[in-house]
């Protein structure tokens, strides 16, 4: 069982890694723009269908990076 401080400090390290999650995503997001990237979908599994291969409106394949 743990005590209260560790419950506590257990609770706090919780919230500065979501703090430091949350300053890691925003910098990306940052890094992104400034280097003109796009975000693109990825999939988690191999069977996942990749939208970037699909067809346009206008018939043409997907840019692909």
């Amino acid at each position: 069982m743990l005590t209260e401080s560790q419950r506590t400090a257990i609770v706090q390290h919780t919230m500065n890694i979501t703090g430091l999650m949350q300053q890691i995503e925003e910098e990306l997001q940052t890094i992104l723009e400034v280097a003109e990237i796009e975000v693109q979908f990825v999939p988690f599994t191999g069977d996942f269908p990749d939208l970037s291969l699909e067809d346009t409106e206008e018939g043409n394949p997907g840019k692909r990076l």
